[in-house]
């Protein structure tokens, strides 16, 4: 009867090692779940914060391409200005009569035309009022090229 008492003892002890393996397995299981939901948790934030990141590059693009944009609108600006003192700086020095020949308004040819007349006729006229009476330009184009030439040369 000794050894029924022994192998009970034996059986219960082994029960309770069971039973507590079991519990440990159940808790184990319990804490892996429970990492599992945090993993699928830290997943789910991963995708928002990658979704994130791929709307602010789309806007970063933007960004940069009007940036580039309105740097080439700039230096276009500034060229443009630029190229306005260059022309007012060269028709500076230039006289009216230069300054209709270098536009293409009237022809070097005209102006000797223009010329002569005076000299034959000695004429107090202007070359360029000449050249109204031999219909090369009108009255009103001449007061537009004057004040075109008044704004160009800056005088």
């Amino acid at each position: 009867m000794d050894s029924f008492f022994v192998v009970l003892a034996c059986v219960a002890t082994v029960v309770l090692v069971i039973l507590s393996l079991l519990k440990k397995h159940n808790e184990l299981r319990d804490v892996l779940a429970t990492l599992d939901t945090e993993n699928n948790s830290l997943d789910m934030r991963k995708s928002s914060y990658e979704a994130e990141i791929g709307s602010l590059n789309q806007h970063i693009a933007s960004l940069t391409k009007e940036y580039m944009t309105i740097e080439q609108e700039l230096a276009e600006k500034r060229q443009a200005e630029n190229e306005q003192l260059l022309e007012k700086e060269r028709y500076k020095y230039m006289s009216f009569i230069e300054y209709l020949i270098a536009k293409g308004y009237v022809s070097d040819d005209d102006i000797k035309k223009a010329e002569a007349y005076k000299a034959k006729n000695v004429s107090s006229m202007a070359v360029d009022e000449v050249l109204i009476l031999f219909n090369r330009v009108t009255s009103d184009q001449l007061k537009g090229m004057r004040e075109e030439y008044r704004l160009a040369s800056g005088t």
